[in-house]
């Protein structure tokens, strides 16, 4: 088994984990956009860099709005919260309001989907660390849009594995999709399997 393929019981641990994550994002995006939001995770995939890109090719559209950022602690590496681009308007527009005109509104997107990332992103992060006891240290988020040749480049190489999240978002009449791909340097996933496994034989008691 690579460093990177993990049993079904750590990787349901992975996805308990994401969906602890986005749940606690959940409750300080209701507060952002001043309703509820609901967040799943139907889906984690653990890939290393090829299967990855064959994955994003076939789930994430040609083009991407999103934010990234780096993370180090037991896991290092890049996380990235990314969203169809053409929908991405209509998430800032939940955020923001809807009676805005469609320029200004492009004009936020940026700041708007930088602050979501934050809130996403950062609770998936704290959630992983606190649940692992361990810490995380991660930069500001950087809006970012690509095509997928972007995200390729996002994806690293050889020395990383990704776990690609998909999320589904419910709020305001609204039923949007967005993924999260954390890309984790190899070196530390001997290390992060280590700590899955504690956490498992924690949870046997």
């Amino acid at each position: 088994m690579a460093a990177w393929q993990f049993s079904a019981d750590e990787q349901d641990v992975v996805t308990e984990l994401m969906n602890m994550g986005v749940g606690r994002a959940a409750a300080s995006f209701s507060r952002l956009v001043g309703d509820e939001v609901v967040l799943s995770v139907p889906l984690v995939r653990l890939a290393d860099a090829a299967e990855a890109e064959t994955a994003f090719a076939d789930s994430v559209p040609e083009v991407v709005a999103g934010v990234t950022q780096s993370f180090e602690g037991l896991i290092t590496g890049t996380a990235a919260l990314l969203f169809p681009g053409e929908r991405s308007l209509e998430l800032v527009r939940a955020v923001i309001g809807e009676d805005l005109p469609a320029d200004e509104i492009s004009e936020l997107e940026q700041e708007t989907l930088a602050e979501i990332g934050n809130i996403i992103l950062n609770s998936c992060l704290a959630t992983i660390a606190n649940a692992l006891k361990t810490e995380l240290h991660a930069s500001l988020p950087e809006p970012f849009h690509a095509g997928r040749s972007g995200l390729t480049r996002l994806l690293g190489d050889s020395d990383t594995f990704i776990m690609l999240v998909q999320i589904d978002f419910s709020l305001k009449s609204r039923n949007l999709e967005g993924y999260l791909a954390f890309v984790v340097d190899l070196r530390t996933a001997a290390a992060f399997r280590g700590a899955i496994a504690a956490y498992l034989h924690n949870l046997g008691g």
